[in-house]
């Protein structure tokens, strides 16, 4: 509001000069003041912002040195937890190794051993089959001799009960008559005449009464004669030779018979003639009455049988049957059926013969077979044949076992030992007069089949046994084989080296056994010298073996070391497969330490160490700062700017004892020195362990002083930039300051003065 004062231009002059210095002084005053230049956007907009853009960036930095700070001694703190740790460690090892030192108790290590299961090994071996071998045996010959048959004829007529019969004889004398047999036995013919009528004949019993009880001339009746009547299945009127040796005729109506009882009866007219062995012996070129058979038997005089119909002679099979019964001596004689057989004991000389008079005798009996069965399995020595006289002896060769062997023969033998030298095949020479002593003699004289079989008789049989698992051999087909009832064909032994490459194994594989911290012993398995391939051969290499007790019984092995007063280790090495075929595997089997009396003092160390690793863990959870501790698990993370984008993650550790590897020792653990070595081991594996965190910590730490120390010179420099854009110049500003006075001053004296002339027109009133 103006005050309506008029001023004279000089004064308002000098007024406003005086109004623009005081305001110049109070800017200069404010700079002089505060020390900046720039107190506000409108002091100078640009370094006002910027400045103050630095400085807050440098505030920040600030309060992250503060957060650094609090780094550096966290790191500190678990430098100096981990110093103290490695104190106590080392205190811990003085301690183990103080009881190192003290006197151990005397110790007693067990004894070890390691078992395994051998695999079955066969032996190629072979034996003859039966009986064709030399040696003495029962002479059982068999012979299949001509069948006898007996003469038989059956009425067409069927009575089926009494009233048939009776039916056929009504009494009105139409079928009365008679039937007419002829009978011949032995050699001697008989008539006989049955009468058939009403009166005689009303039932069956009746028929076969009128047959059975006709009588010849003698007063023989037909039934001891030679003939029986009998009923056959069907109710048919059968008449049948008692014997081979009978043959009967039946006459004709008109010539002896009467045709109408023959009718009624249903038996029909002719002749029914038997076959004797006495027949046979004819029909084949023998003479009844002087054909003749010779049997010697061991140990009798010679008996001869002539076949015929005279006393004293036989006729038939069963004739000859009790012929030979009484006249065998030391033999045994049957015939059955179509087998004549005969049988002596074995034993040296015995033999039964046989000299018969013609063809007709040996053709009957069956005696000029080629072969005849001697109950020897399926070989035979030859029968007969053509010849009339031959003696089979309780002494066999091989001409009497095959009669082609005669002039001698030979067998083949194939050995293959397994050894490099491949199959060799032997031929032996035997003679046919060689029994089975000399086919065994001359089989081991020969070299080669010496070394890998043992040759034998055994119980009077051939038979052959390869000499270890290794050796195979074969037997050749030929005429010398089958005499000796031998099974030609190959027979392999399996040995434990062919179980080993059977379970997965090879030659060339090994099995090592290493006691006691010894050098490793070597097994090879292979064909090789020196190498194992049998059961015999690994018993033998174990028992070589150092260091060790070995043992094998039956399929078990075992390998061994004993009781010491040092550590016993026992180590089994070697091919997988190998160690699988032998029942056991690759291993390693440490004694069992048993310690003395105990040491007291070794017992009171103990107890301080178990102390110590107390103080380990007490300690390692102690060493924290501002609620981190690195040593007890806790990680430390680091900002190294304001938006956390370059920043350092410090993984801490848990260092108690257990972490460390030491544990508490328990029971008598330092009462032994091994023991005591492990630990004093552990220790220095715990203070490499710590060391080497130290060392990381240590780095660690470098690393975040070098960044603190980079944020304290970052900082100064951002808040130097920042006051040099508003920071005044205190000298500057007071010589501004000086002037602007002195320029107050002439302008309060110009004021003055220019007032001086108003009051110099005050003073005209």
């Amino acid at each position: 509001m103006a005050s309506g004062i008029t001023l004279s231009a000089g004064v308002r002059q000098n007024l406003l000069s005086l109004q623009n210095t005081a305001d110049m002084m109070a800017t200069t005053q404010n700079r002089l003041a505060t020390g900046k230049k720039v107190n506000s956007a409108l002091d100078n907009p640009s370094n006002f912002f910027t400045s103050q853009s630095l400085g807050d960036r440098a505030g920040d930095l600030n309060s992250l040195l503060d957060s650094i700070g609090q780094a550096v001694k966290t790191l500190d703190a678990a430098n100096n937890g981990i110093t103290s740790l490695t104190k106590l460690v080392q205190s811990a090892k003085s301690i183990a190794q103080q009881a190192r030192s003290a006197t151990a108790p005397a110790a007693t290590y067990d004894a070890l051993n390691v078992t395994g299961t051998l695999p079955s090994e066969t032996i190629g071996s072979t034996i003859a089959g039966g009986g064709n071998d030399l040696s003495a045996k029962a002479v059982n010959l068999s012979f299949t001799n001509l069948a006898e048959t007996v003469s038989t004829t059956s009425g067409s007529v069927a009575f089926a009960n009494d009233a048939a019969v009776a039916a056929a004889f009504p009494g009105s004398n139409a079928n009365d008559g008679t039937v007419q047999l002829n009978v011949t036995t032995g050699g001697t013919t008989s008539t006989f005449n049955v009468t058939l009528d009403n009166a005689t004949v009303q039932t069956k019993a009746d028929l076969l009464a009128a047959f059975n009880s006709a009588t010849d001339g003698g007063g023989n009746t037909l039934a001891s004669f030679g003939v029986t009547a009998t009923f056959n299945g069907g109710n048919n009127l059968t008449l049948t030779s008692n014997s081979a040796d009978t043959d009967f005729s039946i006459s004709a109506g008109g010539s002896g018979s009467t045709a109408a009882t023959l009718t009624a009866i249903g038996v029909t007219a002719g002749s029914y003639n038997s076959t004797s062995l006495l027949d046979r012996v004819v029909a084949n070129g023998g003479t009844a009455g002087s054909s003749s058979l010779v049997v010697s038997v061991s140990g009798q005089s010679d008996k001869t049988v002539t076949f015929g119909n005279s006393g004293g002679q036989v006729s038939t099979i069963s004739e000859l049957q009790s012929w030979m019964n009484s006249n065998r001596g030391a033999a045994t004689a049957s015939i059955s059926g179509t087998t004549f057989s005969m049988s002596l004991g074995a034993g040296t000389g015995n033999a039964l013969g046989f000299n018969a008079s013609d063809v007709g005798v040996t053709k009957a009996l069956g005696l000029d077979a080629a072969a005849a069965n001697y109950n020897f399995g399926t070989g035979a020595r030859g029968g007969m044949g053509t010849a009339l006289s031959k003696s089979f002896n309780s002494d066999l060769t091989l001409g009497e076992l095959d009669t082609t062997l005669a002039s001698g023969t030979s067998i083949a033998i194939t050995v293959n030992a397994n050894d490099g030298t491949g199959p060799q095949t032997q031929t032996v020479g035997l003679a046919g007069t060689d029994n089975l002593s000399a086919v065994v003699n001359k089989l081991k004289a020969n070299a080669t089949l010496s070394a890998s079989l043992d040759i034998s008789n055994q119980a009077g049989k051939l038979k052959m046994v390869a000499k270890t698992a290794d050796v195979d051999f074969s037997i050749a087909a030929g005429s010398a084989t089958t005499a000796l009832n031998m099974t030609a064909g190959s027979y392999n032994s399996t040995s434990l080296l062919d179980q080993v490459i059977s379970g997965g194994g090879a030659e060339g594989d090994t099995m090592t056994v290493a006691a006691n911290g010894g050098v490793a012993q070597t097994i090879t398995f292979g064909k090789g010298s020196g190498q194992v391939s049998t059961i015999a051969e690994f018993t033998t290499a174990l028992s070589n073996l150092s260091g060790v007790t070995t043992s094998v019984t039956g399929s078990a092995f075992q390998v061994g070391v004993a009781s010491g007063s040092s550590q016993t280790t026992l180590t089994i090495g070697g091919s997988t497969n190998t160690l699988t075929a032998l029942g056991t595997s690759s291993q390693t089997k440490t004694g069992t330490k048993h310690e003395g009396s105990p040491n007291s003092t070794r017992e009171s160390l103990q107890k301080d160490f178990n102390d110590v690793l107390d103080q380990i863990d007490s300690l390692s959870k102690d060493a924290s700062y501002n609620g981190i501790n690195l040593l007890n698990g806790d990680d430390l993370k680091v900002a190294f700017n304001e938006k956390n984008t370059s920043s350092l993650t410090i993984k801490g550790v848990t260092y108690n004892a257990s972490n460390l590897g030491l544990n508490k020792q328990n029971g008598t653990t330092f009462q032994d020195n091994t023991k005591i070595d492990a630990t004093i081991s552990a220790i220095n594996d715990a203070l490499t362990t710590l060391r080497t965190q130290a060392s990381k910590f240590g780095s660690n730490l470098s690393t975040v002083q070098t960044r603190q120390d980079f944020t304290k010179s970052m900082v100064n420099t951002l808040q130097t930039g920042a006051d040099n854009l508003v920071l005044a110049d205190s000298n500057e500003e007071g010589a501004n300051m000086l002037a602007l006075q002195t320029r107050q001053q002439l302008s309060t004296t110009a004021l003055s003065l220019a007032n001086q002339a108003n009051q110099a027109v005050l003073r005209l009133f």
